[in-house]
């Protein structure tokens, strides 16, 4: 049956759609705490003794809405559940409690804000577990096997792009009319569930290409393989990290400060998966074994990621660390000819961009004589300084200095976006269970501001310029949102997480490090594998789900 994600036809769909399942029922069940928690207690209780029964089917019919609410479900699908629960004979209500619709047009503002949050949220992490998913497929069958799937996969991100634009516009602090927030928050719901939708339709097909049930020994190998490869990665990282904190600063490292720490977690969870699949193959549960071989190969993939963050950090600061010292010699020689030209008694505008390219040059030599330093962010400070200089020199300078400083300030832009997108994109990626909507959209806005500066850098290179900066910035800011959620994440501490098929309570087994890279969460094991989660709702209470949500 085709649908959009959280349908769960089958055991190993699960972790395909953990992601998607997890973002939607956090947002849906603590809005519907805040706000429905009265009308829940009078609905789930019934005298005598049938109290427990009618507390039952209440806790069903409340999730089944709040799946709804959050996207997960279509209408059709939502009735044709809800007929089920309610019994046969029994006439479907409009989705929602008490029969009110939940239709875009029928939601209040703050309602329909969470909803496309939510579906936000659940389509960023799709599409994430799309490629990596893609990717393993690619790696097993060959280019020619993905084809259908990258085509949805094109178009889902599509979607996924304009509805991030869309809500980066209601983020911005320019204040918007209530009619043109509704028109964007249903939009974002609409590409949203199209991005779902477009991957969906693709599902079926491409699980009969893995058929992880039948191929399971086979991948099984491949992780155990993978595995070790990833643990000798680690070691050669750790040393790499030793090295860049001896040769720049905390905040030009701290990125990937803990990558060490998460992969680690990483590899155990690893381990504890692998060995869950193997015990699910011997006991010949083939959806189990399904559903844990997609856990191991989302939890290498995040160890690599992890990793390979590392190298890429080390590249870029090392690369910045070289600019940096030419933008040096380059500033000296632009304020030696600016003090000259006002020394002749011309462009005494210069006054100001001398003084301020002066204090961030004394600044950035007293950082470089100290030793440890952030290059990237000296960097861009110095070409921020020099920028100032180059409006008021252009009247001195040759043509032909003019076009190369030109350019040297564009490329110095997009990779100074470029890495900084790299940085925020990596650690999302391996931390999604613990960022919220803030980090994913500045981030997305981020990229689509770089790939505009690079589509028009040859025939706009002015505007180009302002592109790549505006990125470089968006970037910045994703990171700072994404590290402020992970602090803020509630889910690293003995809060219960685990139960299910992966082993008992606590952060074990690496199972804390999984419920933060978004790989597993207790109540979707609980209610998924017949774990031995208690709470019917899952998310009520104090269990965390990541800062920001």
């Amino acid at each position: 049956m085709m649908g959009g994600y959280g349908s769960g036809i089958d055991a190993s769909w699960l972790f395909w759609l953990l992601p998607v399942a997890v973002a939607v029922l956090v947002v849906a069940l603590a809005a519907r705490a805040l706000s429905g928690g009265t009308h829940r207690r009078e609905r789930g209780s019934a005298p005598g003794p049938n109290r427990n029964a009618a507390a039952g089917r209440s806790n069903a019919r409340l999730i089944l809405d709040q799946r709804y609410a959050g996207g997960e479900l279509g209408t059709q699908e939502y009735r044709d559940r809800l007929a089920l629960l309610t019994g046969p004979g029994t006439q479907p209500e409009e989705p929602g409690d008490g029969g009110r619709s939940d239709q875009p047009a029928a939601l209040s503002l703050p309602e329909l804000k969470q909803r496309a949050v939510s579906l936000l949220i659940a389509a960023d992490d799709a599409v994430r577990s799309s490629e990596q998913e893609a990717g393993f497929a690619q790696a097993q069958f060959g280019d020619v096997s993905v084809v259908p799937f990258a085509k949805a996969l094109t178009d889902a991100k599509a979607n996924l792009s304009e509805s991030f634009r869309l809500q980066q516009q209601l983020d911005d602090a320019v204040p918007a009319s209530e009619e043109q927030q509704r028109g964007w928050y249903t939009e974002i719901i609409s590409r949203c569930e199209s991005a779902n939708q477009a991957l969906a339709e693709q599902k079926a097909s491409f699980d009969s290409l893995r058929e992880l049930e039948k191929n399971a020994p086979r991948a099984l190998e491949l992780l155990r393989a993978g595995s070790v490869e990833a643990a000798a990665k680690v070691a050669d990282a750790e040393q790499a990290m030793t090295g860049l904190r001896e040769r720049y600063s905390d905040a030009a490292v701290g990125p990937v400060s803990d990558n060490i720490a998460q992969a680690r977690e990483r590899l155990k969870f690893l381990d504890t998966a692998v060995q869950t699949a193997q015990q699910k193959l011997t006991e010949t549960d083939p959806g189990a074994t399904a559903v844990a071989v997609r856990a191991a190969e989302e939890s290498l993939h995040q160890t690599n990621v992890l990793v390979d963050a590392i190298s890429k950090v080390s590249h870029d600061l090392d690369s910045a660390r070289t600019d940096l010292d030419r933008s040096v010699e380059e500033a000296a020689q632009d304020l030696a000819q600016a003090k000259a030209t006002m020394a002749a008694g011309q462009h005494t505008d210069l006054a100001g961009p001398v003084a301020g390219a002066e204090a961030v040059l004394s600044q950035v030599q007293r950082q470089l004589q100290s030793g440890r330093i952030d290059p990237i962010a000296a960097l861009q400070r110095m070409e921020t300084a020099r920028q100032g200089l180059d409006q008021t020199l252009s009247g001195v300078r040759n043509q032909q200095d003019q076009a190369r400083r030109a350019e040297q300030a564009l490329q110095q832009a997009i990779m100074n976006a470029q890495a900084r997108i790299s940085v925020a994109s990596d650690y999302i990626a391996a931390r999604r269970g613990g960022v919220g909507p803030g980090a994913r959209t500045r981030l997305a806005e981020a990229q689509r501001n770089l790939d505009t500066a690079l589509s028009i850098q040859q025939t706009n290179p002015e505007s180009s310029l302002t592109y790549a900066r505006q990125a470089g910035a968006l970037a910045s800011r994703a990171a700072e949102l994404a590290r402020s959620d992970v602090q803020d994440f509630g889910g690293m501490d003995n809060r219960g997480y685990g139960g299910g098929m992966f082993g008992g309570r606590g952060c074990g087994g690496g199972l804390g490090g999984a419920v933060l890279g978004g790989i597993l969460i207790d109540w979707i094991l609980g209610g998924g594998r017949g774990g031995d989660s208690s709470n019917g709702a899952g998310w009520d209470g104090d269990t965390g789900s990541g800062g920001g949500f």
